[in-house]
C-alpha cells in the first residue's frame, strides 16, 4: 500500500530539481527575438524580455557581462542573445541569464561602426571648424605605427625621397587585437607632450574591418580629438574608412599618401624656390626700369624750379619786410598805451590814501595811550582809596593796636560777653600776631 503511494515534492525541492535538470539539458543556447520591458536599475544589471509572435521569454544581462559588451539591448530591437537557461526558484519562472548579444540583420560590426559613427558626430567631434591645420614644413614627425608592418617601411622610404633629412620619430604599437587600441591612446597622450614634435601620423596596412577594429574604437576616437597636436590618419587603403579618419583633423587614403599630405617634396620646393626668386629678380628690374622712365618723364613735366626759387625768395623777403613794419608799428602802439596806463596808476595809486590812512592810525594811537594812562591812573587812585578804607575796617588792624580777640572752644564763638564763660572753659585769644589757648579760672561781669 505505501509503495503505490506517489513521491511528493515541496514546492523548493521541485523547483530545484526543474532547475537542476533545465540547466543540464540547455546549458548554452542561441535565441533570437525581440526586446522589450527593458529595464536598467541602479544595480547596472540589464532586465528585458525576449518574444516572438507566439511566445515570450524572460532575460537578465548581468552588469558583469553588459560592460564588456560592443551592443547594449534596445527596447524594440532585434538580437541574437546567447546564454544559459536556469529557473529563478522564488518566483517559478524560468529565464535565460545572457553573457553575449549583438544585433540580427546587418553585420554586427558593420552596426557598431555606425552607432559610435553617429554618435560622436553628434557630440560634435568631426567638427570640420575644430581641425587643426598642418604646419608647411614640419620640423618632426611622430609616426604611430607597428615597427614590423608594411606602412611604416612605406612611409619611411617614400619620406626620404621627398625630404631626406627630416627627423621622425617612430613610436611603435600594436594596430591589431584587443591590446592595440589602449596602445594607441597611450602614444597619442605621450606625443603630446613630447618636445619637438608637431604632426602625428597613425598608420597602418590594409586590411578586414575586424583587423581595422581598433581604429574604430571610442577611445582611440576621444585620444584623437582630445590631441593637441595636429593628427592624421592613415589607416588602410583607399576605400577603408575608420572613426579615427573622422575624429583626425586630416585623412590620407593610404600612409604612402600621408607623406605627401604632410611633407613637401624637397626638390619640388627647390625648384619652386628658383622659379619664385627669378621671378621676382624679373619684377625687380622690370618694376626699377619702370621706375625710372617714370621719374625721367616727370622730371620733364616739371618747371624750372631755379626760377621758382627765386621768385619765392623775393615773395619771402617782401612779406618779411611788411611783417616787420606791421610788428613795429603794433610795438609802437603798445608802448603809448602802456605809458598811458602808467601815468593813470600814478594817479590812482594807494600810496597817498595809505599815508593818510597811516597818519590818522598814528594820531590815534597816541590818543589811545594818552587815554589809557589817564584811565589807568584813575583807577590806582580809587584802588589807594578803596585800600585805605579796607585798612580801617580790617578787624586785624585793630588787633595791631593791642586789641584781641576771645571765642569759646571748641565752638570758636567770639566772647562778648563774660556771663557767657564758665570757670574752666577753654578760650583761644587771638591777637595780632599770633593766638593762644587759656583756660578761665575766674569769670567778673565787672568792666
Amino acid at each position: 500500500m505505501d509503495e503505490e503511494l506517489p513521491h511528493i515534492y515541496s514546492v523548493s525541492s521541485l523547483s530545484r530539481e526543474i532547475r537542476e535538470r533545465l540547466e543540464s539539458h540547455f546549458y548554452l543556447v542561441w535565441v533570437s527575438g525581440e526586446v522589450s520591458n527593458l529595464r536598467l536599475p541602479l544595480s547596472g544589471h540589464c532586465y528585458f524580455t525576449l518574444k516572438d509572435a507566439g511566445a515570450q521569454l524572460r532575460a537578465v544581462l548581468f552588469k558583469g557581462n553588459h560592460q564588456h559588451l560592443r551592443f547594449k539591448p534596445q527596447e524594440g530591437g532585434q538580437f541574437l542573445c546567447r546564454g544559459r537557461l536556469t529557473v529563478y526558484e522564488p518566483r517559478g519562472e524560468y529565464q535565460l541569464v545572457v553573457d553575449y548579444l549583438e544585433p540580427l540583420g546587418l553585420g554586427a560590426l558593420a552596426q557598431a561602426f555606425e552607432a559610435l559613427k553617429t554618435r560622436l558626430q553628434a557630440e560634435g567631434l568631426f567638427a570640420p571648424e575644430l581641425k587643426k591645420p598642418l604646419p608647411f614644413l614640419p620640423r618632426k614627425i611622430a609616426l604611430v605605427t607597428s615597427p614590423t608592418g608594411a606602412a611604416v617601411r612605406d612611409f619611411l622610404r617614400l619620406l626620404r625621397k621627398r625630404y631626406a633629412n627630416l627627423e621622425v620619430l617612430v613610436y611603435p604599437v600594436k594596430v591589431q587585437g584587443k591590446e592595440a587600441a589602449p596602445e594607441i591612446v597611450r602614444a597619442l597622450e605621450d606625443l603630446a607632450t613630447y618636445p619637438g614634435i608637431e604632426v602625428i601620423v597613425l598608420a597602418r596596412g590594409g586590411g578586414s574591418l575586424e583587423d581595422l577594429w581598433p581604429f574604430n574604437e571610442e577611445a582611440v576616437a576621444r585620444a584623437i580629438y582630445h590631441c593637441p597636436l595636429p593628427v592624421v590618419s592613415a589607416v588602410g587603403h583607399e576605400v577603408d574608412f575608420t572613426i579615427a579618419d573622422f575624429a583626425a583633423d586630416l585623412r590620407a587614403p593610404t600612409p604612402s599618401a600621408a607623406v605627401e599630405l604632410v611633407v613637401p617634396d624637397k626638390a619640388e620646393l627647390s625648384r619652386r624656390l628658383h622659379r619664385l626668386g627669378a621671378s621676382l629678380a624679373g619684377t625687380a628690374r622690370r618694376t626699377r626700369v619702370a621706375a625710372r622712365n617714370h621719374l625721367h618723364l616727370v622730371a620733364r613735366r616739371l618747371p624750372d624750379m631755379g626760377r621758382r626759387l627765386v621768385d619765392l625768395r623775393l615773395k619771402v623777403d617782401d612779406q618779411g619786410e611788411a611783417l616787420a613794419r606791421r610788428a613795429r608799428r603794433l610795438l609802437a602802439g603798445q608802448q603809448q598805451h602802456l605809458r598811458l596806463a602808467s601815468s593813470r596808476l600814478v594817479l590812482l595809486s594807494p600810496r597817498r590814501t595809505l599815508a593818510s590812512w597811516r597818519q590818522r592810525l598814528e594820531t590815534g594811537g597816541l590818543r589811545l595811550g594818552r587815554s589809557y594812562r589817564r584811565d589807568l591812573e584813575d583807577r590806582k587812585r580809587h584802588l589807594a582809596y578803596c585800600q585805605s578804607h579796607l585798612d580801617q575796617l580790617n578787624p586785624l588792624a585793630i588787633l595791631e593796636r593791642g586789641y584781641a580777640v576771645a571765642t569759646l572752644m571748641p565752638q570758636e564763638t567770639v566772647i562778648r560777653d563774660a556771663g557767657q564763660v564758665e570757670r574752666g572753659a577753654a578760650v583761644r585769644v587771638r591777637v595780632a600776631k599770633g593766638k593762644m589757648d587759656c583756660e578761665v579760672e575766674e569769670v567778673s561781669s565787672e568792666q
